[in-house]
C-alpha cells in the first residue's frame, strides 16, 4: 500500500486518550461459556475465602463467601489464564483468540482500571506473580521463555540471563531471590534471580500438564495421559503414579497433601487426596467423597481450585460448584453455587418510541418510560432482526436457516428465501435486502416482488451498503481482487471500481447523505491502527474522524445524526458529534458493548452478557442497566 494512502487515512485524527468510568454487577449467575480459570483471590488468607474466576466469555467475577459474583468482562476474548496478586487487588489476564492475538493486560480490581497491556506474539503458557508481588512472570512459546515484568513500572527486566525456553509453571522463594519453573521439555530447573545464573537442573516427566508444586514446593505433580506423577522437587526423583480419569489437581499454599477430582465422563466424580509421607514420598490414593449424578457432557467440570478446606469447580456450561476437602462417606451431590436468572439478549431495533428485543425463544416489545415487556411472538431460534414497517425481519448468522418474515399485527411467519452458505450479514435499504453470504457473495432480495439477485462476487468481503447514488459499496480486504479495501459497484452492469480508500481492511458501513462512514484497520510491521473515516463518493475524498493506535477488527459503527457512535477499543462506546458539538464516552456497564440503537427519547446499549444500558441522548451516564428474567420481565440494576 503506498504512503500517500496511509498518510491520508490518518491525518488529523482524534486520538483516543481517555479515563473509561465503569461498573461492576452483583448476582448469582454464572459464565455463559466455560469457567477456563479459578483461583483464589489471596491465598492464605481468612477461613472465609473468596475467588476469581474466568473464561471463554471474557468475564471475570469475584466470589464472596455469600456466593455473590461480582462481575465485569474485561474482554470480547477468551480468558486462558488469570493470576492474582498477593494483596488480591491486581488481576493479570491472558487473552487470546487462539491465534494471533495473545494479550496480557493487569487491572486494579478496586477500581476497575487497566493498569498495564501488552500484545505477545507467542502463545503466554503460564502467569503468576513472584511470592511478594514484584515481579509477575509470564512464561512464553519461545527460546526466550519466562519474561519478568516489574509490577511498579511495568517494565521488562531480565532476572534470567540463560534462555529457559518454554516455561508451563513458574514460582519464587519467600525471599524471591530463587525461581524454580517446569519446561514442557521435562526440565524442573531452579534459577538465582540475584545472580540470573542456573543453580540447578533435573530431568523429569516431559509434557506434564497442570504442572504444580505442593508441600512448601517440595514436591512436583503433573498430569499426563489419564496419570498423575509426583516428583521430588530437591532431586527429581519420580515418587508416585497414579492413574486417574480426566485429573483436576488442587493444591493451596498451605497444603502439605495432593488433592485431585477425576471425572469418569458419565456424571461420577471422586475427590482424592494423596498424602505427604516424611517429605519424601506420598501415599497412594484416599478417596475423600464421591459425588454421583454431577454435571456431564457440554456440562462437565473442567477447572478447578482449592484455598484452606474449600474446593470450587468450573464447568464447560459456566456453572460453579462448590465443595470442602473433608472425609465423607456415601454417594453425595455437587452444589451448585450459581443460578441462570436472565435470559439473554440476542438483538434489538428501535420501532417509533419502542424497541423489539430478541431472545432465543421469544421476540419482546418495551420501552424505558413504561418497562412493560409485551410478548410479540416465538422466535425459532434466530439471533438476528431487523424492523421493516410493521414486520420484522429475522435471520440467523453463521448459518443457512431461512430468512423470515415474522408480521407483528397477524402473527404469521413467512420464509423469504434460503441462503446457500453461511450467511454474514443482512442489510435493509428501502425494500431491498442486501445479503452477504460466506464473505463471499453479495446478493440483493426485493422485498415488494420477491425477487433475489446475486451482484457481486469475490473474496474477504465484509459490509455492504447502497450509497444515495443508487451504486453499491462493498467493504472487504485490501489484499484481494480488485485491489482496494473499498469498492463501487453498479448494480446493473456489474462494473467494479476500487475508490482511493487506504487500509487494510474496511468494515461497519453507515450512510447519511451522500457520505458512506465505515471502519478501517491499517497495520505494518512496526504500527497498528484503527480509524474512523467518512468517505465521500462525488468528491472522493476521505476524512479520517477518530483514530485508535491498535488493531480492533470487530468494532461497529451506528449512525443517528448528528452523533456516529462506535466502539473501538472496546472498552466504551464514543459518541462523536460530526457538526462540531461536544463528543462524549458513555459510561460503560460490567460488560462490553456490542451494538447500539437509539430514537428520539432514549439511546440504548445491548451488551455482550445479554442486558441493555439505557442512556439519554447527549447524556454519558447508564440510566438502568436491564436484564431480562427467564419470566419474561425486567430486572433493574
Amino acid at each position: 500500500m503506498k504512503s500517500s494512502k496511509i498518510a491520508l487515512l490518518i491525518s488529523s485524527l482524534f486520538l483516543f486518550n481517555y479515563n473509561i468510568f465503569s461498573q461492576s454487577q452483583q448476582s448469582t449467575q454464572g459464565h455463559q461459556e466455560a469457567v477456563s480459570i479459578i483461583v483464589p483471590t489471596k491465598e492464605g488468607g481468612s477461613p472465609d475465602q473468596s475467588y476469581f474466576s474466568a473464561g471463554k466469555d471474557g468475564f471475570l467475577i469475584s466470589w464472596g463467601p455469600d456466593n455473590i459474583g461480582e462481575h465485569y468482562q474485561v474482554t470480547d476474548l477468551e480468558i486462558k489464564m488469570i493470576a492474582v496478586s498477593p494483596t488480591g487487588t491486581e488481576i493479570a489476564v491472558y487473552e487470546t483468540d487462539g491465534g494471533a492475538v495473545n494479550r496480557l493486560s493487569v487491572w486494579n480490581w478496586n477500581t476497575l482500571s487497566k493498569k498495564l497491556s501488552r500484545r505477545f506474539v507467542d502463545t503466554i503458557t503460564s502467569l503468576s506473580y513472584s511470592e511478594n508481588g514484584n515481579y509477575l512472570m509470564v512464561g512464553t512459546a519461545s527460546v526466550d521463555g519466562l519474561v519478568f515484568i516489574k509490577t511498579q513500572t511495568g517494565t521488562v527486566v531480565e532476572k534470567i540471563y540463560d534462555n529457559t525456553g518454554i516455561v508451563s509453571y513458574a514460582k519464587t522463594s519467600a525471599t524471591e531471590k530463587t525461581a524454580v519453573t517446569y519446561s514442557p521439555v521435562g526440565n524442573l530447573t531452579y534459577y538465582n534471580l540475584t545472580t540470573g545464573k542456573l543453580k540447578k537442573k533435573f530431568s523429569v516427566m516431559q509434557g506434564l500438564e497442570q504442572p504444580i508444586l505442593f508441600n512448601s514446593s517440595m514436591f512436583l505433580a503433573g498430569v499426563k495421559d489419564d496419570k498423575i506423577y509426583v516428583f521430588q522437587a530437591t532431586t527429581g526423583k519420580n515418587v508416585m503414579t497414579v492413574n486417574a480419569e480426566k485429573p483436576l489437581l488442587f493444591s493451596s499454599k498451605e497444603d502439605h497433601n495432593l488433592y485431585y477430582l477425576t471425572n469418569d465422563s458419565r456424571g461420577t466424580y471422586v475427590l482424592n487426596m494423596l498424602e505427604n509421607v516424611d517429605n519424601q514420598t506420598v501415599t497412594q490414593p484416599r478417596i475423600l467423597k464421591t459425588f454421583v449424578n454431577g454435571p456431564r457432557g457440554s456440562y462437565e467440570i473442567v477447572s478447578g481450585t482449592k484455598a484452606g478446606n474449600e474446593i470450587v469447580l468450573g464447568s464447560k456450561s459456566g456453572a460453579l460448584y462448590k465443595t470442602d476437602a473433608t472425609a465423607q462417606t456415601g454417594s453425595l451431590r455437587l452444589s451448585s453455587i450459581t443460578e441462570n436468572m436472565f435470559e439473554k439478549i440476542y438483538d434489538m431495533a428501535p420501532v417509533g418510541e419502542d424497541y423489539y428485543f430478541l431472545t432465543k425463544k421469544q421476540i419482546y416489545k418495551s420501552s424505558y418510560d413504561t418497562g412493560y415487556v409485551t410478548p410479540l411472538g416465538q422466535n425459532s431460534g434466530h439471533n438476528q432482526l431487523l424492523t421493516y414497517g410493521d414486520k420484522i425481519i429475522l435471520w440467523t448468522k453463521e448459518t443457512r436457516e431461512p430468512v423470515q418474515l415474522f408480521n407483528t399485527v397477524t402473527k404469521e411467519v413467512k420464509n423469504l428465501f434460503t441462503p446457500k452458505n453461511n450467511l454474514q450479514s443482512i442489510r435493509l435499504f428501502g425494500d431491498t435486502l442486501v445479503e452477504m453470504e460466506n464473505a463471499s457473495n453479495i446478493n440483493l432480495y426485493n422485498l415488494d416482488s420477491n425477487t433475489f439477485k446475486n451482484v457481486y462476487m469475490g473474496a474477504g468481503l465484509q459490509d455492504a451498503v447502497i450509497a444515495s447514488n443508487g451504486k453499491l459499496y462493498v467493504a472487504k480486504s485490501y489484499a484481494t481482487n480488485p485491489k482496494g479495501a473499498l469498492l463501487c459497484v453498479d448494480m446493473e452492469t456489474g462494473e467494479t471500481v476500487p475508490t482511493n480508500l487506504g487500509g487494510n481492511v474496511s468494515f461497519a458501513l453507515e450512510i447519511y447523505g451522500k457520505d458512506i462512514y465505515g471502519i478501517g484497520v491499517q497495520s505494518t510491521d512496526n504500527t497498528k491502527s484503527t480509524v474512523v473515516f467518512k468517505y465521500n463518493p462525488e468528491t472522493k475524498a476521505t476524512q479520517g474522524i477518530l483514530r485508535l493506535k491498535d488493531e480492533d477488527p470487530d468494532a461497529f459503527s451506528y449512525m443517528h445524526y448528528p452523533l456516529l457512535y462506535t466502539n473501538i477499543g472496546k472498552d466504551t462506546v464514543r459518541a462523536q458529534h460530526l457538526n462540531g458539538g461536544k463528543s462524549y464516552n458513555l459510561k460503560r456497564t460490567a460488560s462490553l458493548p456490542l451494538k447500539i440503537c437509539q430514537n428520539s427519547s432514549k439511546v440504548v446499549v445491548l451488551n455482550r452478557d445479554g442486558c441493555i444500558s439505557w442512556y439519554e441522548p447527549n447524556g454519558q451516564a447508564v440510566l438502568a442497566d436491564w436484564y431480562l428474567t427467564t419470566d419474561g420481565q425486567w430486572f433493574e440494576y
